[in-house]
């Protein structure tokens, strides 16, 4: 890593991180850069780091999202900087690079990122992806199916919104008396413009995030239907977990996509026979842990990789890497998992960082 490189991270935790003769330096941490304070704090604090080391960047790195205002600040710094080379980064490609700089891995490893949004090589908002990685290309294997987010972003508060939409998708129109128990609190008039966003595709981005599947989950078992802040629902949902079960639920695996529509009708059903959150929870995060490690072994058996790298906010579920941990350990395929650097947004750009050099 012989060049000068300057990555200017996500959007809503961030950081930016620096290489210069080899070495890696990271920034402390921002909040969201949409608050004005943050922006500017952040434009200061790069300008500064560059001046004061008479840094002139080969390459300057940044998400790929073209909204994204560290993409616009890394646009404007490329633009003052001539012969600097921008360079856009795939958000779950820096998570897994980034966690590969942390546990000193080169080879080309099976990369597994779980996190609320990041925007897709397809235009779509990623999050449940399953990746083989090197520090400068990936291939996506798998991802969690499609689901459309009614509201986009809102949704990640108003959890209740995507809870319908995969509740759409797993029963069809039957949905409002299968799910009647769980929907009953909604205003109709809520349900009925929810349901007519999603019939015509209106403000309805395509996710294949696993963060908003747990909103989901979270919303069905009547957890979490309104957080207060980003990942709340998960967080009650690993909370609810009181005791260990060995049960979990179905999905489906079929030409790249992971159908979670089983996993759905299962926890449904659970919930109308009056299981409880705890166990219906602990069912779940089986489900992801068993749905990681079959579709770790799928990939590996197709590319000689065998290290198997986790990174995004997901992981910061202690119940799942504990489970993952567990189920990996005597499989023959190695687990690593983030040390030193976070496993949110604020690890980004590192992993943009270690592209955008190895480019």
């Amino acid at each position: 890593m012989n060049k000068n490189v300057i990555a200017l991270g996500a959007e809503n935790k961030n950081t930016f991180s620096v290489i210069s003769d080899g070495k890696i330096y990271v920034s402390g941490p921002v909040g969201s850069l949409t608050e004005l304070d943050n922006y500017r704090s952040f434009g200061d604090s790069t300008e500064a780091y560059m001046k004061k080391n008479g840094m002139v960047p080969d390459h300057i790195a940044c998400d790929m999202h073209p909204d994204y205002l560290s993409t616009s600040l890394a646009e404007d710094i490329c633009r003052r900087n001539k012969g600097s080379v921008l360079v856009k980064v795939q958000h779950h490609h820096a998570h897994i690079v980034s966690c590969m700089e942390d546990n000193g891995i080169d080879e080309e490893v099976i990369g597994i990122s779980f996190d609320g949004t990041g925007y897709g090589s397809d235009g779509a908002s990623w999050g449940g992806e399953f990746m083989l990685c090197t520090r400068k290309a990936f291939s996506r294997e798998y991802h969690l199916k499609y689901v459309p987010v009614p509201g986009g972003d809102l949704a990640a508060k108003e959890t209740w919104r995507t809870g319908l939409a995969y509740l759409y998708q797993a029963y069809g129109k039957n949905y409002r008396i299968e799910a009647a128990s769980v929907i009953k609190n909604i205003e109709k008039y809520k349900i009925d413009i929810v349901e007519k966003m999603i019939d015509g595709s209106v403000n309805c981005p395509r996710s294949s995030s696993m963060g908003r599947l747990f909103d989901a989950v979270s919303f069905i078992t009547g957890i979490c239907s309104q957080a207060r802040f980003e990942g709340e629902s998960a967080m009650l949902l690993e909370n609810a977990i009181y005791r260990k079960t060995e049960g979990s639920y179905g999905y489906g695996i079929d030409k790249g996509g992971i159908d979670m529509s089983p996993a759905i009708i299962g926890i449904m059903n659970d919930v109308k026979s009056g299981m409880d959150k705890g166990t219906i929870a602990a069912k779940f995060h089986n489900t992801i842990g068993e749905m990681v490690f079959r579709v770790s072994v799928l990939i590996s058996e197709k590319r000689p990789a065998r290290k198997v790298l986790i990174s995004g906010g997901c992981f910061q579920n202690k119940y799942l890497v504990a489970y993952l941990e567990n189920r990996f350990a005597p499989s023959g395929l190695e687990l690593f998992k983030h040390k030193k650097y976070s496993t949110t947004d604020l690890g980004v750009s590192i992993g943009q960082a270690v592209i955008a050099a190895n480019m």
